[in-house]
């Protein structure tokens, strides 16, 4: 996209573009509006989680002071609000955001970080540290206001589930292991993430009956990490091993699959999945890193299309799909629409800094 183009982009949302990308199902096909939401990327505006309604949680920069700060952004108007610092901090992100418009993340405390729960009726809440620990982080919240994350300190990092009635609980790790880390959690308090064990790190989930289960990993792979987790429990993360990073789906009927690669590719990563079963990530392929869906009729899909070529862009990471199939997506701004990175006109010139779109399913035909 040209420069003087992209110089007179205001706010957050840029437009939507009439411009569609297509996803092939057995007997349908998928078609998105494309709506870029990061034009002010060097403001430090990052959505990076979506809820089923269409809001946006993230980080922005407070123009005013220029402090990075939680944000959320409605999805009727797309216009970001800061939710502020716990007190004696200045710096918050957040991680999540349900339906009821809660927020998960982590702000600063003076020289610490520490894990927060926001409300739109309550403001910021700091959610305790396990015993002994002094920093952590919420990574996920589900429709109960229900929060997990990691506590951390002198020893190692600790997966945490979070309760208001009930507070803060070590979920433990796996016989063996010293650290764990809690990355989602779904509507039944199933909670996704990973734990060290003497084999290396495993894909686990925490059961609501408070045991952990490794989840294993892909033939020939040494570890393994989960990253989501749906209602369905259904877990994504990757696989990991001499032949690089592997995308998969575990489910208790399957085990744990390979979702493969994009055509040309090597490695692959699956950042998320809806209810339905759909899982988005991020895979190698002939032109580099980009953004796929995965479903079961159809399997690994690019997600670039025409639409991202006529927009001079390739969506490099899809990092959150909700139930109604809308897709935040990461994209990096190319000098050519030909489907592929080209390399910048002036070599000089350091290269355009990663932007947001989501995916707007617009119709199925």
């Amino acid at each position: 996209m040209p420069r003087h183009k992209r110089d007179v982009i205001i706010a957050l949302l840029v437009t939507i573009a009439e411009l569609v990308s297509t996803e092939h199902t057995l007997a349908q096909t998928t078609t998105y509006t494309v709506a870029e939401l990061s034009a002010a990327a060097a403001a430090g505006q990052v959505p990076c989680r979506l809820n089923n309604l269409g809001d946006l949680a993230g980080r922005a920069a407070n123009s005013g002071r220029g402090k990075t700060q939680a944000t959320t952004w409605s999805h009727g108007t797309l216009q970001p609000k800061l939710l502020g610092a716990l007190p004696g901090g200045d710096y918050s992100s957040a991680s999540a955001i349900n339906d009821a418009g809660a927020v998960a993340g982590a702000s600063n405390i003076g020289n610490s970080i520490v894990p927060f729960i926001w409300k739109p009726t309550a403001g910021l809440q700091r959610i305790p540290l396990l015993p002994g620990d002094n920093c952590g982080q919420g990574f996920s919240i589900n429709k109960y206001g229900h929060v997990v994350g990691y506590s951390s300190g002198p020893n190692g990092a600790r997966a945490f589930l979070w309760k208001p009635k009930t507070g803060v609980r070590n979920l433990g790790s796996l016989p063996g292991g010293s650290y764990s880390r809690a990355r989602e959690v779904n509507d039944s308090d199933e909670v996704a993430g990973t734990s060290a064990s003497p084999a290396g790190d495993r894909a686990v989930l925490w059961t609501t009956a408070g045991n952990v289960r490794d989840l294993g990993v892909l033939p020939g792979d040494t570890s393994s990490e989960a990253l989501a987790i749906n209602n369905a429990s259904n877990v994504v993360g990757y696989s990991k091993g001499p032949g690089g990073l592997r995308a998969f789906l575990w489910t208790e009927a399957t085990g744990m699959q390979n979702l493969g690669v994009l055509s040309g590719g090597n490695s692959s990563r699956a950042l998320d999945i809806n209810d339905l079963g759909y899982v988005v990530g991020s895979s190698a392929s002939s032109s580099g890193d980009h953004a796929f869906i995965w479903t079961k009729q159809a399997g690994m899909s690019d997600l670039n299309s025409a639409a991202s070529a006529a927009l001079s862009v390739v969506f490099i990471e899809a990092h959150a799909i909700n139930y109604t199939g809308e897709i935040l997506v990461m994209g990096k701004v190319t000098h050519g629409s030909n489907g592929g990175i080209v390399l910048p006109e002036h070599q000089d010139c350091a290269p355009a800094p990663p932007s947001s779109f989501l995916l707007i399913p617009a119709a199925s035909q």
